[in-house]
């Protein structure tokens, strides 16, 4: 069978991060942004790029202690609300650059006093680069796929060299040069039992904690855009509350169970699931016996995110396939949406 654009995208990962060590725009600001740390952190983005905005946001607020958070665009595009934002850093996320929501956004913030502004685009001539104080070209290249991939992972290395020297976790420096090899990794890994357990399924559930819990909310995201299934993103504990009254045997849920602090909750929630007769997925590392899917240790916490995304790319695109649907042009939908 030939290869779709996404799955051609989802295999040019690993060089666009190895590419990014040459970009010296990432590590200019890098140095500015550890010369003079912000106090908060506000992003603006939507859909894959919002996820990886909260992705990059967990980690500052969990090694800094620096707020992070993401802001509802309808504040600035609908109610044109005025910011007090003395000493913060508006961090914009697109892979256009062209979302108009975005762009109002930007303008409307940057009305504050003394806000510094940041894009993160894949079109560094876009209006959205144009509109911030500074801009850096995450360096995906032409994406053609309606699904966003490639650009996921490059916006997350990007903005992970770039939070790098805030940090200040030499560990991280080390598995960030040897990212690319580990993406190489994680995409031949073998989860073709997901697509014997999903081809037939309408909606499930996509269970993640912590950092885990934007991935798992892009793992939905692609599970509609690409298999026109029903996904949603929980996080661990939020799952045990409203969602757990549809759990029956009808139900399904791919948990995301990488190797960190959050592993043990997550798979004593998967056991639970189980016994309520659910279908359930784990994706997990070696240590954990009676995983369904592999995952590979990424070498660093705030990589993991990286490497599970990358093996369940390449998985969603395959199950695509089987499903009978057209990867790079799902229906409905166009890779620019303009919104307000």
């Amino acid at each position: 069978m030939a290869q779709s654009l996404m799955e051609q995208e989802i295999l040019q990962s690993a060089a666009v991060l190895a590419a990014q060590a040459d970009n010296t725009a990432i590590s200019d600001m890098a140095a500015k942004l550890a010369a003079e740390p912000p106090a908060l952190w506000l992003t603006v983005a939507r859909g894959t790029s919002d996820h990886a905005a909260e992705y990059l946001s967990y980690w500052l607020m969990r090694y800094c202690g620096i707020p992070a958070l993401s802001v509802p665009l309808s504040l600035n595009t609908i109610y044109q609300s005025s910011w007090q934002l003395e000493k913060a850093q508006l961090l914009a996320i697109s892979q256009s650059g062209g979302s108009q929501d975005l762009l109002e956004s930007v303008k409307n913030m940057r009305r504050a006093k003394d806000v510094r502004s940041l894009a993160l685009v894949n079109v560094i001539d876009s209006p959205l680069a144009h509109a911030c104080e500074h801009a850096i070209d995450i360096g995906a290249g032409k994406e053609k796929s309606v699904a966003a991939t490639k650009s996921f992972i490059a916006t997350l290395g990007a903005g992970l060299r770039l939070l790098s020297p805030l940090l200040k976790d030499k560990d991280l420096d080390v598995a960030i040069a040897a990212l690319p090899e580990k993406i190489r990794q994680a995409e031949a890994l073998d989860w073709s039992k997901a697509l014997d357990s999903l081809q037939d399924i309408s909606r499930l559930y996509v269970v993640g904690r912590g950092a885990g819990m934007s991935i798992a909310k892009e793992a939905a995201l692609k599970f509609k855009e690409t298999c026109l299934v029903q996904g949603e993103g929980f996080s661990g504990a939020e799952v045990q509350h409203g969602p757990m009254a549809l759990m029956n045997k009808e139900q399904v849920a791919l948990f995301l169970a990488p190797p960190d602090e959050t592993q043990a909750g997550l798979l004593e929630t998967a056991a639970r699931f189980r016994q309520m007769g659910a279908k359930v997925l784990v994706a997990a590392d070696d240590s954990v016996a009676e995983r369904d899917l592999p995952l590979i240790d990424a070498g660093h916490p705030a990589l993991q995110g990286l490497c599970s995304i990358q093996s369940f790319y390449r998985m969603v695109e395959k199950l695509s396939k089987v499903r009978g649907i057209n990867t790079d042009n799902p229906p409905n939908l166009q890779k620019v949406t303009s919104t307000q």
